[in-house]
């Protein structure tokens, strides 16, 4: 069932110049890959509660052209960092199971006399704590004879707490973390504790170990061929024994219903910085819950408090605007120009993001399937610029 939309001026928005912004989300989806931002986007604009619109332009996939939907799901590549794992553990903290300044060395003793054992669990959430972006694991982890090993020989670009430098490899060492502290699965603990209640029916990972949910697959989105890049050849070459791998892939190549970032697919489909699928939906609850200070209708899933701390800036000075997982206006992001100085999101390599604005009550989701052209067309960065000023310039 789809969430019921109002009227743009009930909701708090100039109907023409709400329907200008949309046009620019519209105006770059289509079949050109020379021309086209993305084949398709779903978009979801509300305010302070008030759903303005929520729909869905252009093509799922190209192959051979499917219609895009609002029920699609995507893979959220990045979001997972916010959704997932910055969620879980501000439950831990929440719990008293943690603190932002435990150093990694007390979870885990084996980064004992390591450099990344003095950063941070604050340092991990806010990209600072000098891990490197990326860190081939598909080469690292047998080299080293464990994930845990592989990250924690991982040399250091920086300082921990000197610099921001955006790192999955961080995310995955805070889903370790939550696995040690929680004594379940990563999927199974944010299930639980943050899914369910909001009845994000349709948000989940997609293990290589168990099939599909039914009624996801009819549903999902390809996203870059494999061997569209070196780190797709690279993966598919690692993973040619696991005897799902051609299964979760059109013509062998082509993934669908696995994880496109090649770590965490290398992982089985499970990692604390991507191997999310969601739709538009899910996520305008998961939004609100946070524009709303940690609650959404009858579940209560953190503090106000709690939110407030993950959604101010940590990281002034240090190169780039973070909170506690989420992203804040910077020069050059994906916020473009008008929203408030308090307005926090997030954005996925796959041409994923979603934005909430305390200051307005703003709440924006677009999820696009951009790397249907390849990860060369990053017309999307321009795009949710252009979109954000323009639903900043429709509000009243």
């Amino acid at each position: 069932m789809e969430p019921m939309v109002e009227s743009p001026a009930r909701a708090g928005f100039d109907p023409e110049l709400l329907e200008r912004a949309l046009q620019v989300v519209r105006s770059n989806s289509g079949a050109d890959r020379q021309k086209h931002a993305y084949p398709g986007a779903v978009a979801v604009v509300a305010r302070s509660g008030r759903l303005a619109a929520f729909e869905a332009t252009g093509y799922a996939s190209l192959e051979p052209g499917i219609p895009m939907r609002v029920d699609h799901v995507f893979d959220i590549a990045s979001l997972t960092k916010v959704v997932a794992t910055t969620t879980a553990v501000l439950l831990l903290l929440e719990r008293g199971l943690l603190s932002l300044d435990d150093r990694v060395g007390h979870f885990f003793p084996l980064a004992s006399g390591h450099a990344i054992g003095e950063a941070t669990i604050k340092h991990l959430l806010t990209h600072t704590s000098g891990l490197p972006g990326w860190v081939s694991l598909y080469e690292e982890v047998p080299r080293h004879g464990g994930l845990l090993e592989a990250i924690i020989h991982a040399p250091l670009h920086a300082s921990p707490g000197t610099r921001v430098e955006y790192s999955c490899t961080g995310f995955i060492l805070l889903a370790l973390l939550v696995r040690q502290l929680t004594g379940e699965s990563f999927p199974a603990f944010l299930k639980r504790e943050v899914f369910s209640p909001l009845e994000m029916k349709d948000t989940t990972f997609l293990p290589l170990d168990k099939p599909i949910p039914a009624e996801i697959l009819p549903r999902l989105l390809p996203t870059e061929r494999r061997r569209e890049s070196e780190r797709g050849l690279e993966l598919a070459s690692s993973m040619r024994s696991n005897p799902e791998w051609k299964t979760r892939h059109l013509d062998g190549d082509l993934p669908l219903g696995i994880v496109h970032d090649e770590n965490a697919a290398f992982l089985g489909g499970v990692a604390g910085n991507a191997g999310l699928f969601s739709t538009a939906a899910d996520l305008a609850k998961f939004g609100l819950m946070f524009l709303n200070g940690g609650r959404y209708g009858d579940a209560r899933i953190l503090n106000p408090a709690t939110v407030a701390l993950a959604t101010r800036n940590w990281t002034a000075g240090l190169g780039e605007n973070r909170g506690l997982g989420w992203q804040l206006p910077s020069p050059g992001s994906s916020f473009g120009d008008l929203v408030s100085g308090r307005c926090f999101g997030h954005t996925g390599f796959t041409g994923t993001g979603m934005w909430m604005d305390p200051e307005s009550g703003l709440l924006v989701i677009l999820l696009t399937n951009r790397l249907q052209f390849g990860r060369a067309n990053e017309r999307v960065l321009r795009v949710r610029r252009l979109f954000l000023n323009s639903l900043a310039a429709s509000m009243v």
